[in-house]
């Protein structure tokens, strides 16, 4: 079976799960992406910005010094949490859409089972209970996958907010 018959044969909304899924796959890859060119060259990167803001804020007390290196760190927070956002809303709601699916080919089942009346056929039922299947399965295809790498990437980022803090902390206490 063709993925896109196997797509279809599970209604609308599995569509729209599909979209979802291209979007975190391209999120999850440019993430991969930027953590491994960001991985060897971290701790000088980090150090050389740390260090420039010192240098630019140096005729500033300590006190300013060191917000300023705080704003510096808030940059680069952001930075690696580019597109985090749209990862973890994907893990949250792809279920739910997989559910909504569900209801709905229940809904065309139960449209069947009454337009069939009391002739019912087990093929006029099936075709509703496999588009709830599929969306529900679907749903959790996506959404599984999102969460790891979601709660993976935020550990790499805490441990990479450690160093940073770290090597601002360093560079303060060399001026």
């Amino acid at each position: 079976m063709k993925l896109i018959n196997l797509i279809n044969l599970g209604g609308p909304v599995n569509w729209v799960l599909t979209a979802m899924l291209l979007l975190c796959l391209i999120l999850c890859i440019e993430r991969i992406i930027y953590f491994m060119e960001t991985f060897h060259s971290q701790n000088k990167n980090y150090l050389k910005r740390m260090q420039k803001t010192i240098e630019k804020n140096k005729s500033k007390n300590r006190k300013e010094m060191k917000k300023e290196v705080e704003k510096e760190s808030t940059l680069l927070y952001y930075e690696m949490n580019r597109g985090m956002w749209l990862i973890n809303f994907i893990s949250a709601v792809a279920p739910s859409l997989g559910l909504l699916g569900t209801v709905t080919g229940l809904i065309s089942a139960f449209k069947g089972m009454s337009n069939a009346g009391s002739q019912i056929n087990i093929q006029d039922l099936s075709g509703g209970i496999w588009e709830a299947m599929l969306t529900t399965a679907f749903g959790m295809i996506i959404s599984i996958p999102a969460l790891f790498f979601y709660r993976t990437f935020k550990r790499i980022i805490e441990k990479r907010l450690m160093k940073i803090g770290l090597l601002a902390e360093e560079a303060l206490i060399e001026e």
